[in-house]
Parts: structure tokens; C-alpha cells; sequence
């Protein structure tokens, strides 16, 4: 059996999607008409799902990718551990797991779990699953020891405190004996349902499976269209002909709710949009022979005290947003429920500037994705009003997704920037390493465009990076993110997106915040 070696190989590979993308939404759930499929209205005892999507990739049950890890996947296959609807670890096939030593983690498996061919699950398909499959973790992880058929140890180089968000967020096992044995790439699993049917371009089918561990789901088939026209996705919603549908928000959202039998479903808010500055004083790049304006707190301040808010969440986002206080959310691991936003205060930024030397303002470009993402730039233009209104002067530099990824995460050539992303990974670890450590081993400050430095936030990231006691580890990122935020101001936060689907009004489920679409958590009523 043919499967790709690749997966997620990092968290920086997530979270580098969702920069890069700049917040592509990926809502859960859509719905597609096909001919030889019944209605489901049509069916009496409303056994059968149908789920709307606008990307292809989402229905590819062959390919590991990150769509189909948040539709077809969690439903096919089990990890050793899972997230719940609130981003709480919950056992799946490891019924506990414990810690011998700081490198060591030991998990006891759950026996008596099929895979969907028949074949017993045991520890050697989890180890064969990590070291064929998953190759990527070998960077973290030291060996895979079997103790028994129904226990294995996993050993890391280093202290892994977020491994088991890790393995929350992308790890799926697979049968050991079945990919040695076959040359075909249909997946088998131990998940609630079983790969029933596919048809590229156009919708993939699950049927219940009735030798899962778990209680057997209310709904015995679940199938997945592709509908790329977003006016038909709505249509055949409104008909009947599906029950989620996915759908991003535009200027068409409140027109659509007012349909009868359409309710909008939130998850919980895990995207996140910031203003970024450059922190260097002198050699910056775009004051290269004088002051860097954005250096000096005050500025920092100033703009951020300019910004108003509310017309960005009630304008592009209609109101489907939350203020931000900082780079999480209150979901992840690590936020700080001290951090508060500055006040809007048009008065005490043009205050700010005059202390800080620049009363007259100044010009400075901001860097912004566009491309495909109109919404963006509806938010820098109102911005970049706000902000002429204190003597700032700013010019929208609008760019493409890989145009920004090269100029602003890797060049780190920029001056002020605006960008979104999402994480769904639980621990706040990551972000924290990524975006206020400066640049160096194991990708600290990957994303640190602002060339940002604070020995105490080092000092605090470096201890959080091995602190094994969650209590403790949590401080430390809970302080390092409240100096870069309250103290340095290193970005302006201003919202978090709350992602939807459409759905009949017959549809029950709790919406969950790893933005999985787990089937046999939905009821049709």
C-alpha cells in the first residue's frame, strides 16, 4: 500500500498554512447533489448525512492533506489521543499513558479494537505508524519501544511538554499488517465509519461501522460533495438536497439567514489578526538612513490607541468576530485572561506621537495578502483611514500569498504588516516560539518579522519550551506574552474570526474548537 511519507511534519508546517493562506477559512461541512444518491429528506428514519465543501481536497480520502484532516480522516482513523469539542486531551485508542521520566511517554492501549478489515489493533501498528508513516516526528522522537501487544513506550530527545497536543492534532494510526500485505491505497481504519465510495471531483461516501470500539453513531451514512459554486451550495441547502454547508463570509451571509430552516453554527474562535511592526531602530527597512519610526513605544501605542475596531468586525466580517487581546485565544493553552486591549483613543495617540517626535506623523507602507481575499483589503483600507486621522500616512503594499510569505516570514524585509492565522494546535507553545523568540534552534522565531528581542521573554520561552508541569509551564508563557504584548507592544491584536457552517435546522452538533467534523457527534432531529 501506497501512502505518503509526509504529514503535517511539524507545527510549523500548521501554522505555516494558515499564515500563508492568510486565514483561508476552513469552516467545517458543505453539501453537493449527485445524481445516483436519494435525497435525504427523502429518508424516513434520517440515517444519512450529506456535507457540502468548496475544496476539492477536502473529500480525498487517499491523500494526507490538511482538508481532509479535518473531514475524512477523523472519521476513517483514530490517534492514541484526541481532542474533545473544547480542545480538552481525551484517550482514544490509549486508554491512559504516564510519564516514567521526563523523555518517556508510556501509553496503555485499549484491546479488543478492529481495524475495518477485521484485522486486531496492537502496539505494533502504532509503532509502525510513527516510524513509517510519520516520519517527520523522528526529529523529536528518540525510539518506539514495545512493551507488549498493549503497551508501547515513545522516548524524545528532548522534554516534549505539547507532545500530546501533538499527537492530538495530526497523529492517525494505521493497520501494519495491512499496508505490507496490499498494493491498493484504500485506507482502513479503526474509526466509526469505513470508506464506502469515491468519485473524484465529486463526492466520497462513509458507511457506519459496526465493529467500532466507541458506541455505534446514529448515522449510518455519511457522504461528502464537492460543490465549488457557492450560490449552488446555498441552493441545495435551501432544497434540502444537503444539511452542512460550508461557506465563508460575504456580503450575501445575512440575506442567506434569513431562509427558513437555515441556522449559522459557530466554532469557537482560534484565528487571529495582527498588526506587526519592525522593531529595529536604525537599518530598518523602510528607514534605512534614519529612526525607524515603530521603534519607539510610544508610536507603537499611538497606532494602536488609532484603531477602532468595531467598523472591521461590523463591515468585512458582519459582525462574526470577537476582539482580540493577544496572539491566542482563549481556547489555547497559555493565554493570558490578564491582557487587556488599549482603549480607543484618537486624543491620547496624537498625544502619544507629539511626546514621541513625530506630532507632524509620518509615511510608512504596510504590507497586506489581497489577492483573493477582498475582505483584507476592506480591513487595511479602513486602517489605514483610522490612522491618517493621527498624521500617518500609510500606503497598502498589496500582495499575493507567496509575494507576503517571501517579503514579510522570510525576508523579514517590512515595516507594518496585517495578517491572520489560525492555529489548531491546543498549546500555545508553539506560537510563542515561533513569533516572540528571536531567531534560532528549533525554528524560535521562524515568524519573528518584527526582529523582536527581550532577554526576559527568552528566558521565559526557553524555560516553558522543557517545563513538563503544566501548571508552571503555563505561567511562563502566560508572563513571556503579557512583556511582548502590554510592555513591548510588539503588534496591534485586533480580532479573532468565528468560523461557521450552514446547516438545516434539523442538524445537532456541538461545534468543535480542533474544527474537526466528527459524523457520529452530529444527530439528525
Amino acid at each position: 500500500m501506497k501512502i505518503e511519507k509526509v504529514m503535517y511534519n511539524d507545527d510549523i508546517k500548521k501554522i505555516s498554512t494558515s499564515i500563508v493562506c492568510l486565514l483561508i477559512v476552513i469552516s467545517l461541512c458543505g453539501c453537493i447533489d449527485i445524481s445516483n444518491i436519494e435525497n435525504n429528506k427523502d429518508i424516513e428514519d434520517k440515517d444519512v448525512l450529506v456535507v457540502g465543501y468548496f475544496e476539492n481536497l477536502s473529500l480525498n480520502p487517499f491523500r494526507l492533506n490538511v482538508y481532509n484532516q479535518l473531514t475524512i480522516k477523523p472519521n476513517l482513523f483514530n490517534g492514541l489521543v484526541e481532542f474533545d469539542e473544547k480542545f480538552k486531551i481525551i484517550p482514544a485508542l490509549s486508554e491512559s499513558w504516564n510519564n516514567p521520566d521526563n523523555l518517556t511517554w508510556r501509553f496503555f492501549l485499549r484491546e479488543n479494537v478492529k481495524f475495518h478489515n477485521g484485522y486486531n489493533f496492537t502496539a505494533e501498528d502504532v509503532k509502525y505508524s510513527i516510524d513509517e508513516i510519520f516520519v517527520s516526528y523522528k526529529s523529536f522522537i528518540k525510539e518506539v519501544i514495545i512493551v507488549n501487544n498493549f503497551t508501547i513506550e515513545i522516548k524524545t530527545y528532548e522534554p516534549y511538554p505539547g507532545f500530546l497536543s501533538k499527537l492530538a492534532q495530526s497523529f492517525i494510526i494505521f493497520s501494519k499488517k495491512y499496508i505490507e500485505e496490499t498494493e491498493t491505497n484504500w485506507p482502513i481504519g479503526t474509526g466509526a465509519y469505513k470508506l464506502s465510495e469515491y468519485e473524484e471531483n465529486n463526492y466520497t461516501k462513509l458507511e457506519r461501522f459496526d465493529d467500532y470500539w466507541k458506541e455505534k453513531p446514529s448515522i449510518k451514512t455519511v457522504i461528502f460533495r464537492f460543490i465549488e459554486d457557492d450560490q449552488e451550495r446555498i441552493n441545495e441547502l435551501v432544497s434540502g438536497n444537503i444539511d452542512i454547508a460550508e461557506y465563508n463570509i460575504d456580503e450575501s451571509i445575512d440575506e442567506i439567514l434569513q431562509e427558513e430552516g437555515i441556522k449559522l453554527v459557530k466554532f469557537p474562535p482560534l484565528s487571529t489578526y495582527i498588526i506587526g511592526f519592525d522593531l529595529r531602530e536604525n537599518g530598518s527597512y523602510g528607514f534605512p538612513d534614519e529612526k525607524n519610526p515603530t521603534s519607539d513605544l510610544r508610536v507603537r501605542k499611538a497606532i494602536y490607541h488609532a484603531i477602532d475596531i468595531e467598523p472591521l468586525i461590523n463591515g468585512p466580517f458582519k459582525g462574526l468576530a470577537i476582539p482580540a487581546t493577544q496572539f491566542i485565544t482563549a481556547y489555547i493553552f497559555g493565554y493570558n485572561p490578564e491582557i487587556e486591549r488599549l482603549s480607543y483613543d484618537v486624543d491620547l495617540a496624537r498625544d502619544l506621537l507629539e511626546e514621541a517626535g513625530y506630532g507632524e506623523g509620518f509615511d510608512i507602507e504596510m504590507d497586506c495578502i489581497t489577492e483573493n481575499y477582498e475582505y483584507n483589503l476592506e480591513n487595511v483600507g479602513l486602517i489605514a483611514d483610522q490612522l491618517s486621522e493621527i498624521g500617518i500616512n500609510v500606503s497598502l503594499n498589496c500582495l499575493s500569498m507567496e509575494e507576503f510569505n517571501k517579503k514579510v516570514v522570510l525576508e523579514k524585509n517590512t515595516s507594518l504588516w496585517l495578517v491572520g492565522w489560525g492555529t489548531i494546535s491546543i498549546d500555545g507553545g508553539f506560537v510563542y516560539n515561533y513569533f516572540i523568540r528571536t531567531e534560532g534552534e528549533n525554528q524560535s522565531g521562524f515568524y519573528n518579522s518584527g526582529h523582536y528581542y527581550n532577554s526576559e521573554v527568552e528566558r521565559l520561552g526557553e524555560e516553558a519550551f522543557s517545563e513538563m508541569n503544566s501548571e508552571e509551564r503555563s505561567k511562563r508563557l502566560q508572563e513571556g506574552f503579557k512583556i511582548a504584548i502590554v510592555d513591548d507592544v510588539i503588534v496591534v491584536p485586533l480580532f479573532s474570526q468565528e468560523l461557521f457552517v450552514l446547516t438545516g435546522d434539523y442538524i445537532d452538533f456541538e461545534p468543535r474548537a480542533d474544527l474537526k467534523l466528527v459524523v457520529e457527534n452530529v444527530d439528525i432531529n
